[in-house]
């Protein structure tokens, strides 16, 4: 499986709002996710990189008991990344302080659960997911937002006017005390592709434009790379992450299985340094023989 990832501050940010994660999780389960995130925990703790970490560690722990296995239905994993999200939502909620009449923090969120040919894609918010199959670039999220100003940022821009008002989100994550994420189920063939982007990004370059940088890269990377400088080109007022896959059947080893590989790597290492070390002292002992051993007896002054 071929991924790359790539992130850009608007012009106008601060600071990087944005997260995202690519991972392996359990053999033939892969999670790409990205969030977009506002207001924070408080200290300044950023709100999506928790949200992300936390239906990873959600998975991960699912995982181990089972819940991942090659024979679990894709009804019962899609309810597994929507009690995902549902979860941390919960978590999200508690900490950012939010209740009816305040919002202290939340994120948009799109994340892809993959395993074996079945994609599982959990959404809220106006970060969005598409799927490249044959050419054709169709999307699999809907933006829960609302735009005041529409006229914020162009395709045919080139460059961004300072926006007036942000998006107004309707749906988030960590806003509201129960969630009901969306989520869709994909099963994936032979050649897909699959791109996940924030909202700096969409605004700037339009579906067809997308369409036509995933068909004419050689390589992931460069398609995002090519995305990341067309929107910085028109002035992204909004940070913007990109994240694509390519070669999705390819299963890729989880993380747990290459640290195995190389403890076994190290075993093999000390192990050839201890049978040089005794062949070593083999041939010493062959060629010089064991230590002396003397024996001291008490002598006496007095002749027989």
């Amino acid at each position: 499986m071929e991924v790359a990832v790539g992130t850009e501050v608007g012009i106008w940010q601060r600071r990087q709002s944005d997260a995202h994660i690519a991972e392996c999780i359990a053999p033939n389960v892969t999670l790409f996710g990205i969030a977009d995130g506002f207001g924070d925990l408080g200290r300044g703790s950023a709100i999506a990189p928790l949200a992300l970490a936390t239906i990873r560690d959600y998975l991960r722990r699912r995982h181990r008991v089972g819940a991942l296995g090659r024979h679990v239905t894709p009804s019962a994993l899609r309810g597994i990344l929507l009690a995902a999200l549902d979860h941390t939502n919960g978590r999200l909620y508690a900490q950012s302080g939010s209740h009816e009449d305040f919002v202290g923090g939340g994120t948009s969120l799109t994340a892809v659960m993959i395993v074996g040919h079945h994609a599982f894609v959990a959404h809220v918010g106006d970060s969005r997911a598409y799927l490249q199959r044959l050419g054709r670039l169709d999307m699999l999220t809907a933006d829960d937002a609302m735009f005041a100003d529409a006229a914020v940022t162009s395709a045919k821009m080139s460059l961004a006017a300072r926006p007036r008002t942000r998006g107004v989100l309707w749906r988030s994550l960590g806003t509201q005390p129960k969630l009901e994420a969306s989520i869709a189920h994909v099963e994936l063939l032979a050649g897909d592709q699959l791109l996940l982007c924030t909202d700096g990004v969409h605004r700037c370059i339009d579906d067809d434009e997308l369409c036509d940088a995933l068909h004419g890269a050689e390589s992931a990377g460069e398609a995002v790379a090519r995305l990341l400088a067309t929107a910085r080109a028109r002035g992204n007022v909004d940070n913007g992450t990109v994240i694509l896959g390519r070669d999705l059947l390819v299963a890729t080893l989880p993380a747990l299985r290459v640290k195995r590989a190389g403890t076994a790597f190290r075993s093999a290492i000390a192990i050839a340094l201890l049978a040089a070390t005794l062949v070593s002292f083999g041939v010493y002992y062959l060629r010089f023989g064991g230590p002396d051993h003397t024996t001291n007896y008490a002598t006496s002054n007095n002749p027989p």
